[in-house]
């Protein structure tokens, strides 16, 4: 079966156009969203996700329309192959795992995400050798902030010298009784 899958990132745009051109090429179901592209959780691509089966085929009418990122088409894409699912887009013919050129170029993004991935890791410990050696402390930083800090005695003067419970102290200084009771505790 070919599933179609549109979608448009305001309500204000037409889904229409994308549908139409979807089911003249062949798709018997499509799957739509009115959701901007970098949320992960659309209800569409979800409950596309779960209804199909091994040898059905995605389609859509542009890569952008499903892909958030290149990570995330690496992602979907090797789940749509541990489903046996096949991908294909409308106006790129290169994304089209139905053939042999295009798994070929969906590899060559999945290297190159790899690639892009492991440079990343390496820059990263590199950096993090580089701040060792120099002695630079790493990680969050030690004790409270002075923001708290001053939220705290706000509160505590509240609590003690206004007898304002402990709870509506703490909301009245904007400071959580967690806080309140840990910068409490270094105190005493």
């Amino acid at each position: 079966m070919t599933v179609g899958y549109a979608r448009v990132s305001t309500s204000e745009q037409n889904i229409s156009n994308q549908v139409e051109i979807l089911k003249e090429n062949g798709c018997e179901k499509v799957f739509t969203d009115i959701a901007s592209g970098v949320r992960e959780d659309r209800v569409g691509l979800n409950d596309m996700l779960s209804y199909l089966r091994k040898d059905d085929i995605i389609m859509v009418y542009k890569t952008d329309r499903i892909f958030r990122s290149l990570k995330n088409m690496i992602d979907l894409i090797e789940r749509f192959n541990e489903k046996g699912i096949l991908f294909k887009s409308i106006t790129e013919p290169a994304f089209d795992t139905t053939s042999a050129n295009g798994k070929f170029i969906i590899q060559i993004f999945g290297a190159v995400a790899e690639f892009e991935r492991n440079l990343i890791s390496e820059r990263t410990k590199a950096g993090l050798e580089g701040a060792r050696r120099r002695k630079k402390l790493l990680g969050r930083p030690k004790g409270s902030s002075q923001v708290s800090v001053e939220k705290y005695q706000y509160a505590k003067h509240l609590y003690e010298n206004k007898n304002i419970p402990i709870d509506k102290a703490c909301k009245q200084a904007s400071i959580s009784k967690a806080t309140f009771y840990r910068i409490d505790k270094i105190k005493k």
